[in-house]
């Protein structure tokens, strides 16, 4: 049974077993967030982090917060903040997911835990722009794909889009859902969009006791099945760049899909696994160069207008396997297919020339032709209409 398929059938079962608990009135009161991060559970991350952030600090005590995580015991700091933490999947989670009158996510539960009718569901979702197509939009979609995205669109009652084209062919297309799309872009990248990168920053050297003065360059690439080895070792890569006489050190985040039997290899002594740190975007605005691939941060990271370089040796198989909303081609930043010209590349935008500013032209070329909602100000949009749902002053 496919990973798809077992999801349409729990779901089901999920709706029968917790029938005593929608008999439960919803606390108009109460918030949950949920939210995915690096490995293969759910934490205090992405969109939703941001959007509680910026809303306990306006809203402080003004209404009851939830967060639901892997680990509870991970943070103390929210429940000294008054936050209810309560663990996924066990018996204290469940009334607190059907009695919250808004329920914040990024994606997850969205495709098959049955929330309530009378909940107000937001789906902020965990990437910007419009790149890799969504696992629903692929060749390989069958009919439980079809039938968790019907239910999928069916539970929510917000969609937020980053962007025109992502609204157009992800959410309305893939999705196919018909309800409100809230065009704020994303919470995440507020403070990227701003560029009040600094405070995040010294928090990564800090952790990672990176001095200052140093560069970081780091590679995230994203998940793929394919047959076609993409290694890079990053000794080489740092001894290429220090060749100018500055200091540099190695990043890598593998997605959190990631597993030992797929073909994405990083070798060297010199490499700082970063898998772990809980915050994708403080990374983004730590490093001074980003290697990815297929990633949508290259979304976010476009808006620091730092070099950017595309790692895609088997782009091929990977546009015959997955495809994209927008062509890897239409995107602006410079690809490379061999482990030598990832490091020209770099070499060429950081050196700031002609080069680099045709780089950054077509960055702000490309957010234009993706019709970008980004503001930097989605979390205060988001928790406004928050406190629409909960005073009852939203009439959508």
């Amino acid at each position: 049974m496919s990973r798809t398929a077992f999801k349409v059938i729990f779901s089901e079962l999920v709706r029968v077993i917790t029938f005593p608990i929608r008999l439960l009135p919803i606390h108009n009161n109460r918030i949950l967030f949920t939210g995915l991060t690096g490995g293969n559970g759910y934490d205090y991350s992405c969109n939703p982090k941001y959007i509680y952030e910026y809303m306990r600090k306006q809203d402080e005590g003004q209404y009851e917060y939830v967060w639901a995580v892997k680990d509870p015991a991970q943070y103390d700091f929210l429940k000294e903040e008054g936050v209810k933490v309560v663990q996924h999947f066990t018996l204290s989670s469940i009334p607190m997911l059907l009695t919250s009158k808004v329920v914040v996510t990024n994606g997850s539960y969205v495709p098959w835990f049955p929330f309530r009718k009378a909940q107000y569901v937001i789906n902020t979702w965990h990437g910007g722009g419009a790149y890799k197509k969504v696992a629903m939009e692929t060749d390989k979609a069958d009919w439980s794909a079809r039938r968790m995205t019907a239910f999928c669109a069916d539970n929510m009652r917000l969609f937020v889009a980053s962007c025109r084209i992502q609204e157009e062919q992800m959410i309305r297309k893939t999705y196919q859902y018909r309800g409100d799309v809230l065009q704020c872009g994303t919470p995440r990248n507020d403070f990227l969009v701003c560029h009040k990168t600094e405070d995040a920053n010294v928090k990564v050297r800090t952790k990672y006791q990176i001095p200052l003065d140093a560069r970081i360059v780091l590679y995230a690439p994203t998940y793929r099945y394919g047959k076609i080895p993409v290694h890079l070792s990053c000794d080489a890569l740092l001894q290429r760049l220090e060749a100018t006489g500055e200091q540099w050190v190695f990043f890598n985040r593998y997605h959190r899909y990631q597993t030992a039997d797929m073909n994405v290899q990083v070798t060297g002594q010199r490499m700082i696994d970063v898998m772990d740190y809980p915050d994708m975007q403080e990374l983004l605005a730590a490093a001074d160069v980003l290697i990815t691939d297929y990633s949508s941060s290259v979304w976010d990271y476009g808006f620091l207008y730092r070099p950017c370089i595309l790692y895609v040796p088997d782009k091929e198989e990977y546009m015959e396997q997955t495809g994209f909303y927008v062509g890897l081609e239409e995107w602006p930043f410079p690809q490379a297919v061999t482990e030598s010209q990832v490091a020209e590349k770099i070499l060429t935008l950081m050196q700031g020339t002609e080069d680099y500013s045709d780089y950054v032209e077509q960055i702000n070329r490309h957010y234009e032709q993706l019709g970008s909602y980004e503001t930097g100000h989605a979390a205060e949009t988001i928790c406004n209409r928050i406190r629409e749902v909960i005073h009852g002053t939203d009439n959508r």
